[in-house]
């Protein structure tokens, strides 16, 4: 990054980012693959102003991505992002963060609920999210709340999904070390779907673990505990008059209470000064409304490694697991590899080529695929 653009207290740092990939599997499917070539253009603007001495700022930042493909224009399409965050910092160990935003985007081809349809699933979301946090030298409490209000453009293509979620985490935290802390929380989560009021449901649980503070080697948290997600309506036999009319209208016939181990982490380990760790485990339920099912269990890992060899020259990798188990019987393992070099010309200008390998397997042969595809791209931020 930059050094930016000042204008008064606020500083500006604009950025454009343009990428041309190419993938032998466009469309993420088993037989009669297809290549294409990908044009990406990303333009965007950041603006952060501190206030209060430093301890509080306010940043604004809004990034579009255009996809522009080169024989499957079908494809195409345009992602938007407008967020705006604000930080608190006050003495004594109370932080505050608040973020919203408007978000516009799309599934990719190959993701988990996959409706296999010709159509990309383009979406757009309106979301606030919320945290105060007071840490003391003994103990602490966080409390974290989000909403989203969730909205698919072309829903047309598969079973309505249009909801708004709500919920909140609520933890307190006991120092063992002088860099360690327990934890104890609660989770709850609201949903409420539009239309497919058969999927609305609810879910709480509660976990523990510890946290580490950051340090020049190690840093961050992991939960793990349990988790129950209630539906508000019974399941609809589908061999009933409701359950007929509801097939009918590509609606959902509900599902039976699912529970499931719950584990979220996000560690940080630096070895040496020029090698970095991030480990991110998970556990959770999801829903979905796609595909006949209502629920999937999602179990995984996303580990990111960076090795510095000079300070302009890198390489960098990620390797991403995860097992989605419906509650259709049908279990999808998903792999995602990404490995390549950085070399950044002068402060503000970068250049990137990876190597992208992403494979699935299914106990339903028509969800299996894999691709390789080749991106080089050219980042700039002032």
């Amino acid at each position: 990054m930059g050094d930016g653009l000042k204008a008064g207290p606020v500083q500006l740092h604009p950025f454009l980012g343009v990428s041309e990939v190419f993938t032998d599997n466009v469309f993420k499917r088993d037989t009669n693959t297809k290549s294409d070539f990908l044009t990406t253009i990303a333009p965007g603007i950041q603006a952060f102003m501190p206030f209060g001495g430093g301890k509080h700022s306010v940043l604004l930042d809004y990034r579009a991505a255009q996809f522009l493909y080169k024989k499957f224009t079908d494809n195409n399409a345009l992602a938007q992002d407008a967020l705006g965050h604000v930080s608190l910092n006050y003495p004594g160990g109370l932080a505050i963060d608040l973020q919203g935003g408007h978000l516009e985007g799309f599934d990719p081809r190959g993701s988990e609920v996959d409706t296999q349809q010709k159509d990309i699933t383009k979406w757009n979301v309106n979301q606030f999210l919320g945290q105060i946090e007071f840490t003391g030298q003994k103990a602490g409490i966080r409390l974290r709340t989000y909403f989203d209000d969730l909205n698919y453009t072309n829903n047309g293509q598969d079973a309505p999904r249009d909801r708004t979620r709500a919920g909140a985490n609520l933890s307190v935290s006991v120092s063992v070390t002088h860099s360690t802390r327990a934890l104890l929380g609660v989770r709850m989560v609201n949903n409420d779907y539009n239309t497919n009021t058969q999927q609305n449901s609810f879910g709480y649980g509660a976990y523990t673990g510890f946290s580490i503070a950051p340090t020049r080697q190690l840093s961050g948290e992991l939960n793990v505990g349990y988790q129950v997600l209630n539906f508000d309506h019974a399941a609809i036999d589908e061999n009933s008059a409701r359950g007929q009319a509801l097939l009918a209208k590509g609606l959902s016939l509900g599902s039976a209470q699912r529970t499931f181990f719950y584990m979220r982490g996000n560690l940080d380990w630096n070895p040496t000064s020029r090698l970095s760790f991030r480990l991110r485990p998970f556990s959770t339920i999801n829903q979905s409304a796609v595909q006949n099912t209502s629920t999937y269990k999602r179990i995984g890992v996303d580990v990111y490694g960076k090795q510095s060899f000079t300070d302009r020259f890198a390489l960098r990798g990620n390797f991403y697991y995860a097992n989605d188990n419906f509650d259709t019987n049908r279990t999808d393992d998903r792999f995602r590899l990404r490995i390549g070099p950085e070399y950044r010309t002068v402060k503000w200008l970068g250049f990137r080529l990876d190597y992208i390998f992403e494979k699935r397997t299914s106990n339903i042969d028509n969800f299996d695929f894999n691709s390789n595809t080749i991106m080089l791209s050219i980042q700039g931020i002032i």
